[in-house]
């Protein structure tokens, strides 16, 4: 197998390895440990990496409100609104491992009014859910672009094939017609050389006759000669 029949053959395996199933997002309560605090919250479990699902998080968080990332205390979100409801205590949200996947939880501050906690129930909710939307959607994508980017070399690959397929069907065109030129010249330099043959060995014949003739002519000269002396 080539290198071109092996990248193909690489393309296709990774694409047929792929999950044909939907992803699917569930929401839960959870109940977080904020700086000494339990927080009541709702969070969504993950396929994915630690770095990957908090580096989304923190994005998809920058649409809810002003986010103040920690390298150790989890995120906190100020300044939210969230469905049209302006909260004015901070909201936290932190990621961390949970087995093999990986937890994203969002929480409202303890220091937020009842009717602010209780309306946080359900917009909490629909935060974490969409943000779990949110995240396969992307990492799809992620999969789509790079599988559109195969695409794109294959179809740049079948091109260059068939590009150089017409090359060497042009190429085989002309070794065709020079095969026969060269296969008729040849023929032609056959035949001019057994009639080079036929001409010297005619050649050597007349000279031999002339050769035979000359001394015969050179002994009547000689025969004249000796007759002509002999006049007196």
């Amino acid at each position: 197998m080539n290198v071109t029949k092996k990248f193909f053959a690489c393309l296709v395996i990774a694409g047929l390895s792929l999950p044909v199933l939907a992803q699917k997002v569930t929401v839960s309560k959870e109940k977080e440990r904020i700086k000494g605090n339990h927080l009541e919250g709702y969070a969504t479990e993950l396929n994915g990496t630690l770095e990957e699902v908090n580096a989304s998080f923190i994005k998809y968080l920058k649409t809810v409100g002003k986010v103040k990332a920690f390298s150790v205390l989890p995120t906190q979100v100020t300044d939210a609104n969230v469905n049209g409801v302006r909260y004015a205590a901070p909201i936290h949200a932190m990621t961390r491992a949970k087995g093999e996947k990986v937890l994203a939880w969002i929480g409202l501050d303890n220091a937020a009014d009842s009717s602010q906690a209780s309306s946080a129930r359900k917009d909490f909710e629909k935060v974490v859910y969409d943000f779990g939307v949110r995240f396969y959607q992307d990492q799809i994508q992620k999969d789509i672009d790079e599988s559109e980017r195969a695409q794109q070399t294959a179809e740049k690959k079948t091109q260059q094939l068939q590009n150089e397929n017409k090359s060497l069907n042009s190429r085989l065109e002309f070794n065709q017609k020079e095969k026969l030129r060269l296969e008729k010249a040849l023929a032609d330099n056959k035949l001019e050389y057994e009639t080079l043959l036929l001409n010297i060995a005619s050649n050597i014949k007349g000279q031999d006759s002339v050769s035979v003739a000359t001394e015969q002519i050179k002994k009547m000269v000689d025969l004249h000669k000796e007759r002509q002396k002999k006049v007196n």
